[in-house]
């Protein structure tokens, strides 16, 4: 009896972790560029070089002089380490951890793959860790 009911549970399992809509990173690979004003850029997987950096987004906002009247990059550009939640309640949502900041804590934000559009909430124009105030559609170069 344990044994049957150990396949039974085996089963489950695998039969749950098939069904789980992971998306491939080789998909997202590459340049995304939002739509709307076309100033906010997302690399998926890629470093700087163009060389293969998994499962990294980095995130390109342009730059503006701050206080002190330098040149630095806007709010939320940066690099970011990336997962997606693929199941429960929060499935279909990029879980970032913005890895040039003090936190080390991630956020997730809902995420959507529509042919050659991404959309996602703009977690990248407020500066990390704060809650969504839209969604931004992104297309690939």
């Amino acid at each position: 009896m344990k044994h049957i009911l150990l396949i039974m549970l085996s089963l489950g399992v695998c039969a749950c972790n098939s069904q789980t809509n992971v998306l491939p990173d080789d998909e997202l690979t590459g340049v995304w560029i939002e739509t709307s004003a076309q100033k906010d850029t997302l690399i998926f997987n890629l470093d700087h070089k163009g060389n293969s950096l998994p499962k990294t987004l980095t995130v390109k906002r342009g730059r503006e002089i701050n206080a002190g009247g330098y040149l630095v990059p806007k709010i939320g550009s940066g690099l970011y380490k990336y997962e997606f939640i693929t199941s429960g309640d929060r499935s279909g949502r990029i879980d970032v951890i913005n890895l040039l900041s003090s936190f080390s804590g991630s956020t997730d934000y809902a995420f959507q793959r529509k042919g050659n559009q991404i959309e996602v909430e703009n977690f990248f124009e407020l500066g990390f860790n704060k809650p969504a105030t839209a969604t931004r559609t992104l297309i690939r170069l």
